[in-house]
């Protein structure tokens, strides 16, 4: 059983002739991609435990876009000043 059958069967899917040589040509093109990226040196100061810097990050505050009334003024149903919603948990 050759890779693309291999996966058809995984996947439980059937490709004609067509959608296989397709399939076939970006199933190799991804695994060529994916070998150049295990070639890449990553070993630079790069900080693997933290991928963002925490002074890139914005600081959390609340900006209100639009007054809390215009929010709740198309609100099927209010009770002091937020949506009612339907109970979906008992």
């Amino acid at each position: 059983m050759d890779t693309i059958e291999h996966l058809e069967f995984l996947s439980k899917l059937k490709f004609s002739d067509e959608e296989r040589k397709k399939f076939e040509k970006e199933f190799g093109d991804i695994v060529s991609f994916v070998n150049e990226i295990t070639e890449l040196d990553l070993s630079d100061d790069l900080d693997k435990d933290q991928p963002i810097g925490l002074d890139e990050l914005r600081a959390d505050e609340p900006s209100p876009s639009m007054p809390r009334e215009q929010v709740l003024q198309n609100a099927p149903k209010q009770k002091d000043g937020c949506y009612v919603t339907p109970l979906v948990v008992e």
